[in-house]
C-alpha cells in the first residue's frame, strides 16, 4: 500500500520526515512505499526553500525517496495542475510554483480572508494534491500522512472523514506524543537550525496572534522581497476597500511602523511603489441588506475598471485635477496613504451604492460582478422604506 506525506515545508511534516527517513524504529512500513507530494503556492518564504533544499532533499536523494512537487495551472480548475518536478533525487525545491496565489490575490485586488475555512489553502494546496494523489493512487486504498501535532486534536478530527476514496489517514506526531516544541526541539538536534513557520509570505493566519506577528515582522525586515510582495498585495487591496488588510482588517503597513527597521523599510517600499505602473480605478460596490434588517448589509457586488494609466504622479496629478475642477461639492477627496475621490459612499441603511476612484499599481483587472448591474441599480434607489421607532 503507498504511504503518501503531503509535506507542507514546515516544523512538524519535516520533523516526520527526517525521523522516518533517520531511524527505522519510527515507521513499520518500506520506505520504497513512501512518496512525498508537495503544493506549491508559489508564494513561499525563500528561507524555508533553502533549508528544504539544503538538509531534507539530501536525505531523499539519499534513500531514492519519489518526491513530486505540483502546482496549479492557473486560477481555473478546468485547467487542471502542473507536475513541476517529480524524481527520486530531488535537488530544486520549486517554491516560485506555476500559477501563484499572489497572482490571485493581486489580480482582483483583494487578500486572502481569515474567517471560516481556509479557502486559499484548499485551493492552492487541497486541491491540488487532491488531483495528484487520485492520479497516484488509481482508486486504490492509501495511507495519507498528515502532520498535524498533539495540540491540533481538533483539525485532526476534523480532517479524518475527508479526503478521497480509498484513504486511510495517518497522524504520526499525534502517535509519538509530539506537539510543536518537541517537532522544533528534533529538527535543531539534527541539524543545529530552528525551523521556520512554512507559509505563503502573505499568510494572514501567520499574522493573527501576538507570537505570530513577533515571529513573522522580523522576517520581513529581513527580506524586504517578501515584504515588498505582502505590501503592495495589501495596499492595492485597501486601494480597492479601505477596511480590507492582511491583519484581520488591519494593515501590516502599520504594524511595521512599530518594528525596529521597519520605518526604513516602508521608505524603500515607497520607492519601490514609484517605479511601478500605475492606474487610477473606478470601483463600485452595490450592498444588499439582510432580509430582516435594513440596517446590516447582507453582501455585495462589485465592478472595478480602470479609466486611466500612466506613472504614479501622473495618476495622482490627474486625481487631484478631477477633485479640484470637476468634482461636485458633494464629493470627498481623500489624500492620505491612498489617493481617493469618493462619488457614493455607504449610509447607514441598506441597500446602498459606494463608489470612489481611486489611485493603486496598475495590478488588477477589470472585473464586474454578473450580479452588479442588476444590485447596482438596486444600490442608488436605496432603501424602500425606513422603519421609525
Amino acid at each position: 500500500m503507498k504511504v503518501i506525506l503531503s509535506y507542507g515545508l514546515g516544523v512538524d511534516s519535516t520533523a516526520i520526515l527526517v525521523r522516518w527517513l533517520t531511524a527505522l524504529i519510527s515507521r513499520t512500513f518500506n520506505l520504497k512505499d513512501l512518496i512525498v507530494v508537495i503544493a506549491q503556492t508559489g508564494d513561499e518564504h525563500l528561507e524555508t526553500g533553502y533549508l528544504v533544499e539544503k538538509y531534507v532533499f539530501p536525505l531523499l536523494r539519499k534513500h531514492g525517496i519519489r518526491t513530486i512537487q505540483v502546482a496549479r495551472a492557473s486560477n481555473s480548475q478546468r485547467d487542471g495542475i502542473v507536475i513541476l518536478d517529480d524524481t527520486t533525487a530531488p535537488t530544486i525545491c520549486y517554491i516560485q510554483g506555476a500559477y501563484r496565489l499572489s497572482d490571485e490575490m493581486v489580480e482582483v485586488a483583494t487578500v486572502p480572508q481569515t474567517g471560516g475555512i481556509r479557502k486559499c489553502s484548499l485551493k492552492a494546496k487541497g486541491w491540488p494534491l487532491d488531483v495528484l494523489i487520485a492520479q497516484l493512487t488509481g482508486g486504490e486504498e492509501f495511507v495519507h500522512v498528515v502532520g498535524f501535532e498533539t495540540d491540533e486534536l481538533t483539525r485532526m478530527m476534523r480532517d479524518m472523514p475527508l479526503g478521497l476514496p480509498g484513504r486511510i489517514p495517518y497522524y504520526p506526531l499525534i502517535e509519538w506524543g509530539w506537539d510543536r516544541a518537541e517537532c522544533e526541539r528534533y529538527l535543531w538536534e539534527q541539524f543545529m537550525v530552528k525551523w521556520p513557520k512554512s507559509a505563503c509570505v502573505f499568510c494572514p493566519y501567520a499574522l493573527a496572534s501576538v507570537a505570530g506577528l513577533a515571529r513573522t515582522l522580523p522576517r520581513y525586515v529581513a527580506s524586504p522581497y517578501e515584504a515588498f510582495k505582502a505590501l503592495t498585495m495589501e495596499y492595492l487591496a485597501v486601494a480597492a476597500n479601505p477596511r480590507q488588510g492582511l491583519i484581520g482588517g488591519r494593515q501590516l503597513y502599520d504594524a511595521l511602523l512599530d518594528v525596529e527597521g521597519g520605518p526604513a523599510l516602508l521608505a524603500d517600499f515607497q520607492e519601490h511603489l514609484n517605479c511601478m505602473p500605475w492606474a487610477i480605478y473606478d470601483v463600485r460596490r452595490a450592498f444588499r441588506a439582510k432580509s430582516d434588517d435594513m440596517m446590516k448589509a447582507a453582501n455585495a457586488a462589485r465592478s472595478m475598471t480602470m479609466v486611466a494609466h500612466g506613472d504614479r504622479w501622473d495618476m495622482v496629478d490627474l486625481l487631484d485635477y478631477m477633485a479640484n475642477h470637476h468634482a461636485p461639492r458633494a464629493w470627498r477627496y481623500d489624500t492620505g496613504r491612498h489617493h481617493r475621490v469618493w462619488i457614493h459612499e455607504r449610509n447607514l441603511y441598506y441597500p446602498c451604492p459606494e463608489q470612489a476612484f481611486v489611485t493603486a499599481p496598475a495590478l488588477a483587472t477589470d472585473k464586474t460582478n454578473k450580479t452588479f448591474a442588476e444590485a447596482w441599480e438596486a444600490a442608488l434607489k436605496g432603501p424602500s422604506q425606513l422603519s421609525v421607532v
